[in-house]
């Protein structure tokens, strides 16, 4: 028996459904967190400049972990090992 867990996807409905039912502050954190996840993956690798860029990103997604980790039942929008 096979404990490989297979994604579904969810429809935009339902995202979008769900995204209504945050709070203000939390739909914001996960926005910020993210375009800053991008971000860093897209500076990641590259020069000093770029590293520096990579760096403030990953600020980003600390500050948006803290916001989203004191919501209860929500720990699941904590990005892991971003900072």
């Amino acid at each position: 028996m096979s404990t490989d867990l297979i994604p579904v996807p969810v429809p935009d409905a339902v995202t979008a459904f769900k995204a209504r039912r945050l709070p203000v502050r939390v739909a914001d954190a996960v926005r910020e967190q993210a375009d800053a996840v991008r971000e860093a993956v897209s500076h990641h690798g590259l020069g000093m400049e770029a590293q520096a860029d990579r760096e403030d990103a990953l600020a980003v997604v600390a500050r948006a972990n803290k916001t989203l980790a004191t919501v209860p039942s929500r720990g699941s929008l904590v990005v892991r090992g971003a900072a």
